[in-house]
């Protein structure tokens, strides 16, 4: 790969799933001393790398079973980012507590973590009440900080449950074990930039300039009649307006990607590429 940052921002600290991402993106540029900075939340992620012409920023969009990272799908749009690679990193989770569960009256939990193991949870911690940390390194971290006889517990990564083996009460404890996160990796978009539809999917923002009766349907018609396969479809509030929707879709390129988009452009919508890319193996 020809690109040459100069720093990785991720959500840190040291340890999480985003800075295992940033880690393999430094391995996949053959770069070992690429930097990489840590914040403290998604946001500041894209802030910080719009700012930086020269950074990359790495951040979790979706998860396979909790679904959209809202921060991360809306900060796209509020940011002049374009998107370069995906990386799919698979999510385990350990417990880590010095009580007996049944005993368990506070836990920490990344709120991405909570959902990707609410049933676990459910079972084997009745009595548990969350406390929601900005990363699951945090969650660890807090536990960590609690005097030893505290009834407090943590959902760490699995890695971090095997470095404190004396805590350590379960692992895998996802509710599902083909339990996936995806993650993008971006840059701060150029004044002239191109899609190049020859790469594997295309991501697009599309804001309805009105509301309109079968304004999803001609949008969709038109993929179909493109031959083009939508991999993700999804609505999120468009924030400037009360009730009112933007669409987020993911397709496949094809040699006919062009003419599709080409096409979606007349229609009353207000169409953004927010990157053509591929996945990041």
């Amino acid at each position: 790969m020809k690109l040459k940052p100069s720093r990785v921002y991720a959500l840190g600290p040291e340890g999480t799933f985003s800075d295992q991402a940033a880690r393999h993106l430094r391995m996949r540029l053959e770069d070992p001393k690429l930097a990489i900075e840590y914040t403290r939340t998604i946001p500041e992620v894209l802030g910080r790398t719009e700012a930086d012409a020269r950074a990359l920023g790495v951040f979790p969009v979706e998860n396979s079973v909790a679904g959209t990272v809202g921060q991360a799908q809306d900060g796209m749009t509020q940011h002049r980012l374009t998107i370069l690679w995906e990386i799919n990193i698979q999510v385990r989770f350990s417990l880590l507590t010095a009580t007996p569960l049944d005993k368990v009256e506070r836990y920490f939990a990344h709120p991405q973590a909570f959902d990707q193991c609410s049933g676990y949870l459910a079972t084997n911690l009745p009595r548990g009440e969350v406390v929601f940390t900005n990363s699951n390194t945090e969650s660890g971290n807090r536990l960590l900080e609690e005097p030893k006889d505290s009834p407090v517990a943590a959902i760490v990564p699995i890695e971090y449950g095997t470095s404190h083996p004396k805590l350590l009460v379960a692992e895998d404890i996802q509710d599902y074990p083909n339990n996936t996160t995806r993650f993008l990796v971006a840059r701060r978009s150029s004044a002239d930039e191109t899609p190049d539809f020859t790469r594997q999917k295309t991501s697009l923002l599309v804001e309805p300039m009105e509301d309109y009766p079968g304004l999803l349907y001609e949008m969709l018609s038109i993929f179909q009649s493109h031959g083009l396969n939508l991999c993700r479809l999804e609505s999120r509030p468009a924030k400037t307006t009360p009730w009112a929707y933007v669409f987020h879709i993911d397709f496949n390129n094809s040699p006919n990607s062009t003419a599709c988009l080409e096409e979606l452009r007349t229609t009353r919508n207000r169409i953004s590429v927010l990157g053509s890319y591929d996945l990041l193996e």
